[in-house]
């Protein structure tokens, strides 16, 4: 009896932590812009493995953005689907081992915008933004 009430204690202990932790985690925001040449709207439609965040439109120099708190094991993952004129990209737009603070091109505020060669992200709050390719998230995508 002992040693079930020491587990019970324990998991009940883990959760307190974990769910501190989880509301200490400062909120990451992504924010993406319609950047396209000859005055294209952008359409998208951004989700993670959690989150569906819907479909949206911007005008050309629009942006949009949302918010959230990332893994505290790093596992966060939103990928978008970017589409114009007769074509459609996707992109992980947030993907926490490339993109988490103090990383290489960490950001707690992300900045993207959405060109027709590919994303542009803001590096180290500088004006400079670095072109990264589309990566491919598979045939399989229903984004």
């Amino acid at each position: 009896m002992g040693g079930m009430k020491a587990s019970l204690a324990f998991f009940v202990m883990i959760t307190f932590i974990s769910a501190t932790i989880s509301r200490a985690q400062k909120t990451t925001t992504v924010v993406i812009r319609n950047d396209l040449e000859g005055g294209l709207t952008l359409e998208h439609h951004c989700k993670s493995g959690d989150d569906d965040l819907g479909f949206g439109t911007l005008a050309p120099g629009e942006s949009w953005s949302f918010g959230f708190k990332p893994d505290i094991f790093g596992r966060t993952l939103f990928f978008c689907k970017f589409s114009w004129e007769n074509g459609s990209h996707y992109f992980e737009i947030y993907k926490q081992s490339r993109d988490k603070e103090f990383k290489e091109f960490g950001c707690r505020r992300c900045e993207w915008k959405i060109r027709k060669q590919g994303p542009c992200k803001l590096i180290n709050k500088t004006p400079k933004f670095f072109d990264l390719w589309y990566e491919s998230l598979g045939s399989n995508s229903n984004v």
